[in-house]
């Protein structure tokens, strides 16, 4: 097969852009006049071409004051770098062409509170409306800024807890969680004296072997600093010291929390701990993209920097892959490029091949990287563990 780049969209500039209110099959649409058509097995499909986008994931850095053993970091290949105030004012404009806009999600492989200008992009988004969420490590959490937070209000804060206690949280996380658990309850405080339910705390938990034993403390002392919900995702290893870290082997049906069972399943929203035949992208099910720290559109948060990983032991190199960028196309418009919506048919589809238990994955050279697979995918998402929700995100 042709090597093909990755990176670029042409890759997908399959169908032909009609108007809507000239062909007599479609219906009206009040929120576009036109549409992809698109080769299918048996015809065609037409895909209205709307700005919908739902949600938006926001990184403004790449920096972060953590130096965790789990960190895509270990595996970076990208520039360090925080969002230029121009970058964000566009965004800013561009964000009112998006009618159906509903949460943006401050985060990314980066900790947004150490942006020296974290603030006004929280309420700058915040008086158009919108929820505004974070997730962060919880070190920035001062006296100043939790006032800060409560006074927006911030709707959502997600903190990263891969232990409840020193013993796993200081090895993974390389520093101490005594001062991370003060700031959590300080901004129970805040809540309290300011009389709101805002914002509402949610816990990110990393699992892997070292601390998976631990998950039911990390849900009691959930319970205790008032957190709403657990997002409890399986380690991506970006280093080959984490690559034995993995539970995906596990049979879910029957894991034994003891007398937690009962409160870990209704608190923890768990990931799948084995392959499964189904496979569902949340960004695309979520009218989802994300944006890098430059301004680039990635669909997703697996493809928005170059880094490697390992997948069931074997290195694998990801490629980022961006549909465009909002300092040279408004956001909107990118959104309804053909070779996103294209994309984004694909993916709903998910007309991938299943590498990870294909009985020809030995010496098969495609799963090298995620440029392309035996299906003609470029780029490929054939090996995502987003997809098989044995990782998640909030």
């Amino acid at each position: 097969m042709k090597k093909i780049n990755a990176q670029s969209k042409e890759n997908l500039n399959g169908g032909t852009v009609i108007k809507m209110n000239e062909e007599i099959i479609l219906p009206p649409d009040l929120n576009t006049c036109e549409a992809l058509l698109l080769p299918a097995e048996e015809g065609y499909k037409i895909i209205p071409l709307r700005r919908d986008m739902k949600k938006l994931y926001i990184e403004v850095t790449t920096l972060c004051n953590f130096s965790c053993t789990t960190c895509i970091r270990n595996s970076w290949q990208d520039d360090m770098g925080m969002m230029e105030w121009v970058t964000f004012e566009r965004l800013l404009l561009q964000l009112k062409d998006l009618p159906n806009l509903e949460c943006v999600h401050f985060g990314g492989f980066g900790e947004p509170m150490s942006h020296p200008r974290i603030f006004d992009m929280l309420k700058a988004v915040k008086d158009m409306g919108l929820r505004i969420e974070m997730i962060t490590n919880g070190s920035y959490l001062t006296p100043e800024n939790i006032e800060r937070l409560v006074k927006l209000p911030l709707d959502g804060i997600y903190i990263s807890l891969d232990g409840p206690d020193e013993e796993e949280y200081n090895e993974i996380r390389q520093t101490d969680i005594s001062p991370v658990i003060e700031n959590i309850k300080a901004l129970n405080q805040a809540k309290e004296a300011a009389k709101s339910r805002l914002p509402e705390l949610g816990i990110e938990f990393v699992a892997m072997k070292k601390n998976f034993h631990k998950l039911t403390k990390l849900i009691r002392l959930s319970l205790e600093l008032k957190a709403r919900k657990v997002i409890v995702t399986n380690v991506l290893p970006y280093n080959e010291e984490m690559k034995d870290e993995i539970l995906y082997d596990l049979d879910d049906t029957m894991i034994d929390h003891g007398k937690d069972t009962i409160l870990v399943n209704v608190l923890a929203q768990m990931p799948y701990m084995k392959i499964r035949t189904d496979r569902q992208c949340k960004f695309v099910e979520d009218k989802a993209a994300a944006i890098t720290y430059r301004g680039e559109v990635a669909p997703c948060y697996a493809l928005m920097h170059s880094y490697h990983c390992y997948v069931y032991g074997r290195k694998k190199e990801i490629l980022p892959f961006y549909l465009g960028n909002i300092n040279e196309t408004p956001l909107g418009d990118i959104w309804i490029d053909p070779a996103y919506v294209n994309f984004r048919n694909k993916i709903k589809d998910f007309r991938f091949p299943s590498c990870t238990d294909c009985k020809y994955l030995d010496g098969c050279s495609y799963t090298d990287t995620n440029e392309s697979d035996c299906w003609g995918n470029n780029p490929s998402c054939a090996e995502c563990l987003w997809s098989r929700r044995l990782i998640a995100c909030p």
